[in-house]
């Protein structure tokens, strides 16, 4: 079957039709393909041998001579997120679940997040730390009926073994202890970091958002344009902390999810630096319609642009997110909270994303899953791949527009109308209103039986 590191084998670990063994010989050759995403036009199509200019876009995303690796290290990524079937087990069991049955659970893991990004800041840890420990939750404890302090400790179990992972920095198990409020003891947070290794069988490495999007911005970055800047990351960040606390978050590819926070940073940032190219490449092993991707950044942006200004109670969900943002750029006056969040509504009410948005996340979810089945399940049996590094896609047959229901506008257009809200996206804010306030009330009665008890 040759070198096992060269074959496309989903290790699932959660409840899916995908976790049987009878899929274990279902392989496919994997190959990445260049796309270039044109931010005139909003179109996402790939590079394929044929066109004329293909030798120019080839050699600047493969960085040909002493910086190639950070194309192989982006093609090695894209290789680990293939083999692993957490997001397609994720979101079948999201698909699966009555949300509005687990709004109670869902809203106290989006407080559980915003706790985790918080002790990430306080030790100045590495940015993908939280996201991590969210990628790991989701795949093995979400939606999984565990009790509210079972969960919480599990999650923090998780988080201190990828803050050993990503960091060098030691932080006692009494220090995590008061992190919590004193609610766990260092035994039984010790006890469940060691249940937690041996449950994960020391394989806890995935392929993170935070990630792709520093190789995609190092990869686009040019002599007289540097992209990969601490401003543009710490914009990143803040739009992938929101999204890794809405549930749906894992049931996205990091590398699609990476995508289109990179289309949200880069549209912000060409307001400011309009010597930023248009065009930018990425490396996908799937395809995916450049209508997914901007329906995922325009859910991100609408609950960005949806922020009751900046979050000053720590009891909000995006507290901590916004204060790891302000933390890089409080004293930049074009980054400021406000004029990203005048960015995000306008970029909502945009005629294609709006429809996106309207067509609800359940689609999104959907669409992502058929992708990833259609990508990485075939029914060819006993293929495998011939090299290591996943190679370019040089088949002219496959230089298919990606975005064929989506006509090619030129460049002479005018810019494209703003459309009001749709009332399916006004029903989904009103939604995220309400389960906020459910979890009002229930702390409030929280409060109350402490004080009766008292």
């Amino acid at each position: 079957m040759g070198d096992d590191r060269n074959q496309l084998v989903p290790c699932s670990t959660g409840d899916s039709p995908y976790s049987n063994n009878s899929l274990s010989t279902v392989q496919r050759p994997l190959q990445s393909t260049i796309f270039c995403y044109n931010f005139h036009t909003d179109t996402l199509e790939p590079i394929s041998a044929s066109s004329t200019d293909y030798q120019t876009h080839a050699s600047r995303i493969q960085r040909v001579g002493l910086h190639q690796y950070l194309f192989e290290h982006t093609n090695t990524l894209l290789l680990l997120e293939a083999r692993q079937s957490h997001t397609l087990n994720f979101s079948v069991l999201w698909l699966r679940t009555v949300l509005q049955r687990s709004a109670v659970s869902l809203i106290w893991r989006q407080s559980i997040v915003n706790w985790l990004i918080g002790i990430q800041r306080k030790n100045h840890m590495k940015e993908e730390v939280a996201q991590h420990c969210v990628r790991l939750l989701d795949a093995r404890d979400t939606l999984r009926g565990h009790y509210d302090r079972d969960y919480q400790l599990r999650a923090m179990g998780y988080f201190i073994l990828v803050a050993k992972f990503h960091n060098r920095i030691q932080v006692k198990l009494e220090e995590y202890s008061r992190y919590s409020a004193n609610a766990f003891d260092p035994r039984d947070i010790g006890h469940i970091v060691r249940h937690l290794f041996a449950e994960l069988n020391f394989d806890f490495q995935l392929a993170l958002p935070q990630e792709f999007v520093e190789l995609f911005l190092e990869l686009n970055s040019t002599e007289t344009c540097k992209l990969n800047e601490p401003k543009i990351r710490a914009l990143s960040n803040l739009f992938i902390h929101v999204a890794c606390i809405q549930s749906w978050s894992s049931c996205f590819n990091a590398s699609l999810l990476a995508t289109s926070v990179l289309v949200l940073s880069l549209k912000f940032m060409r307001q400011i630096r309009p010597e930023i190219p248009h065009l930018n490449y990425i490396l996908w092993t799937c395809t995916y319609p450049v209508e997914l991707v901007l329906g995922l950044a325009g859910y991100i942006a609408m609950i960005v642009a949806d922020m009751p200004g900046e979050p000053t109670d720590r009891a909000n969900h995006y507290f901590y997110a916004t204060k790891l943002y302000n933390d890089e750029c409080h004293h930049e006056n074009h980054f400021n909270l406000n004029h990203v969040k005048t960015f995000c509504r306008e970029f909502v009410q945009g005629s294609l994303v709006n429809r996106q948005i309207a067509l609800g996340m359940r689609s999104l979810v959907s669409q992502q899953r058929r992708i990833i089945e259609q990508s990485y399940f075939t029914p060819h049996p006993h293929v495998t791949l011939t090299q290591t590094t996943p190679l370019l896609n040089p088949n002219p047959n496959n230089a298919l527009r990606v975005n064929n229901d989506t006509p090619r506008k030129p460049f002479n257009d005018q810019p494209e109308q703003k459309q009001p809200m749709r009332l399916t996206v006004r029903a989904v804010l009103a939604a995220k209103r309400f389960g906020k306030q459910v979890m009002e009330r229930r702390q409030n009665r929280l409060r109350q039986d402490l004080i009766g008890v008292a």
